[in-house]
């Protein structure tokens, strides 16, 4: 396998598992507002796409504006309780570890608020990643390639030597999108058939075999 010289992850679903904190914010706005709540899985089937998606996908028939209202509500609570129950998927702590020692460059790049990204970093990666970059009016959301292209400019490497790292199709068609392989992973927000589905160029089971695949081991 290609021996890229930067990593970039995708962070809900990649690497950190948030599905919990995501619905219970969820259903706390909507159950102020008199809406449905929706279900675990529900809520997992409409992740990826920023937090505008994610209510467009839950609350369809509601108008647009309407929907960004409920948007703004759900980053700003969510913005504030974020923490809790999210923790990174087992194994992702002694992937990025390995891929420190073995000198890898890495970043994180989420359609999630800033200030939420933020927080998580500064909770469970800074001492792992370099930085990791969320939704802001300076950038494209994902699938634009804009963040990714911004990442790859702060690490100081090139296309062609780097990977990014997901587990959705939002992932996949950012990837495409910048010019980059994709490695999809399987214990996120998608289910594996869906994925197979996107013919990533890598498709993984664990943070164990993606250490393995990234580090020629």
């Amino acid at each position: 396998m290609k021996q890229y010289k930067a990593i970039i992850f995708d962070m809900d679903g990649t690497v950190l598992d948030t599905l919990d904190e995501l619905t219970t914010s969820l259903a706390h706005v909507y159950g102020a507002h008199h809406l449905p709540v929706r279900t675990r899985q529900e809520v997992r089937a409409a992740l990826g796409y920023g937090y505008t998606g994610l209510i467009k996908r839950t609350a369809p028939d509601l108008d647009p504006a309407e929907q960004q209202k409920l948007a703004e509500e759900f980053k700003t609570w969510y913005s504030s309780h974020c923490q809790g129950h999210t923790h990174p998927y087992d194994g992702i702590v002694s992937l990025l570890s390995a891929l420190q020692a073995g000198g890898r460059k890495t970043a994180i790049v989420s359609n999630k608020g800033q200030a939420a990204v933020s927080e998580l970093h500064e909770e469970f990666f800074s001492h792992l990643v370099s930085f990791s970059m969320g939704e802001s009016p300076r950038y494209r959301k994902k699938p634009e390639p804009d963040m990714v292209w911004e990442a790859l400019k702060r690490l100081g490497c090139a296309r062609e030597d780097a990977v990014y790292i997901g587990d959705s199709e939002v992932d996949s068609m950012t990837a495409r999108n910048a010019g980059l392989d994709v490695i999809l992973v399987t214990w996120g927000f998608r289910d594996k058939e869906d994925l197979e589905r996107l013919h990533p160029d890598y498709l993984v089971q664990s943070p164990d075999e993606l250490a393995r695949l990234l580090l020629g081991q």
